[in-house]
């Protein structure tokens, strides 16, 4: 008959060997289960990212921006002759209710408005104050200011450019004389087209269609007794200017203050 010590040994193998049987069973069952999660993770694996150039990235996120920035381009670049909606949509290739979404943004920041009597887009107040700033506050970082001031050294006059804006004659760039005593005006600063010799000169260089819109809408105001007020006489005073390639200002806006203008020649565009 087995001891008792000999039989305890005997059910601790069997209940070793059990407990091995069962722990590899489990061992099975969970690489089974992890080899099935691993076929059905390969079959559900998330289609790769589309890959998307810089170039791409930049034109996406430009997109809105530049569509506005071609948008005005295109109104502003002839000075006679503003676009429709329909007309900047085929210019552009813009579906018709994208464009009219632009423009109607663009006149809401102020940046286009409407002719008046008219569905066609000219500038707006706020992107022609933006564009006089640009061009006056960049006169003085460009070789125009300091061809201007060799010539006020040469001359021993004040010197001038300017261009027709709201209807005046605006100084872009100056160099004022070095006479103790004399009439100071800074860049930005405005005179009426028809009594200055730069807003003649102005006048002269438009074609007669846009030149006969100003004459006809123009406050002749009365500043001298030689300020030209009379519309036909302004029409024959200007056509002088465009034949001479010279415009004076006889005491016509200040009593006892003279000056000339000459246009700048562009090539084959208009002067300015």
């Amino acid at each position: 008959m087995p001891s008792p010590g000999l039989k305890r040994d005997t059910q601790a193998r069997t209940l070793a060997a059990e407990a091995h049987k069962v722990l590899l069973a489990r061992i099975e069952i969970s690489s089974i289960c992890n080899q099935k999660m691993s076929r059905f993770s390969i079959r559900r694996r998330d289609p790769p990212m589309k890959k998307t150039s810089r170039s791409q990235e930049n034109k996406d996120a430009t997109g809105p921006l530049q569509k506005s920035l071609e948008v005005m381009r295109l109104v502003v670049r002839d000075p006679y002759f503003s676009p429709s909606v329909a007309q900047i949509a085929e210019a552009l290739s813009l579906p018709r209710p994208t464009a009219n979404r632009i423009i109607s943004n663009l006149i809401k920041l102020g940046m286009l408005k409407r002719e008046p009597k008219r569905s066609h887009l000219i500038e707006g107040d706020e992107l022609l104050d933006m564009a006089l700033s640009v061009i006056i506050n960049a006169a003085h970082r460009g070789p125009r200011h300091d061809i201007l001031l060799q010539l006020a050294e040469e001359t021993k006059e004040t010197c001038n450019v300017g261009i027709i804006a709201n209807g005046r004659a605006m100084y872009v760039d100056r160099v004022e004389a070095t006479w103790p005593l004399s009439l100071r005006l800074e860049a930005g600063s405005q005179v009426p087209l028809h009594c200055s010799a730069i807003g003649k000169v102005l006048l002269s260089q438009l074609q007669s269609k846009q030149q006969d819109k100003y004459i006809d809408t123009l406050a002749l105001q009365k500043f001298t007794d030689n300020t030209i007020i009379d519309r036909d006489e302004l029409r024959a005073e200007l056509s002088r200017v465009s034949a001479l390639g010279i415009a004076f200002d006889n005491e016509e806006y200040l009593d006892g203050v003279i000056g000339m203008a000459v246009p700048i020649s562009l090539g084959e565009q208009k002067p300015a």
